[in-house]
């Protein structure tokens, strides 16, 4: 195998891992959002008793890593096809 096959491979691995992270980012932000649903369901009157605000702020987290993660495939496919 060349070491230009080798890269191509590498690359074809990295980003097919890349997508598997988005889908998972993905689930956990319906995990997320499903959580809060169950936990406005314990006190409807007043959610805020029931939903830490770091909820809010880890589904912004997950929202961010997707964006790194998105950004990073972008690149690894552009590469892909200069290749």
């Amino acid at each position: 195998m060349s070491a230009l096959d080798e890269l191509f491979e590498a690359l074809r691995v990295a980003d097919e891992h890349l997508r598997r992270a988005q889908q998972h980012l993905g689930t956990g932000r319906t995990a997320l959002t499903e959580v809060e649903q169950a936990l406005r369901r314990i006190d409807p009157e007043h959610p805020e008793s029931v939903v830490p605000p770091t909820l809010h702020r880890a589904d912004d987290q997950v929202e961010h890593a997707q964006g790194l993660v998105e950004r990073t495939s972008d690149t690894v496919r552009d590469y892909l096809t200069r290749l």
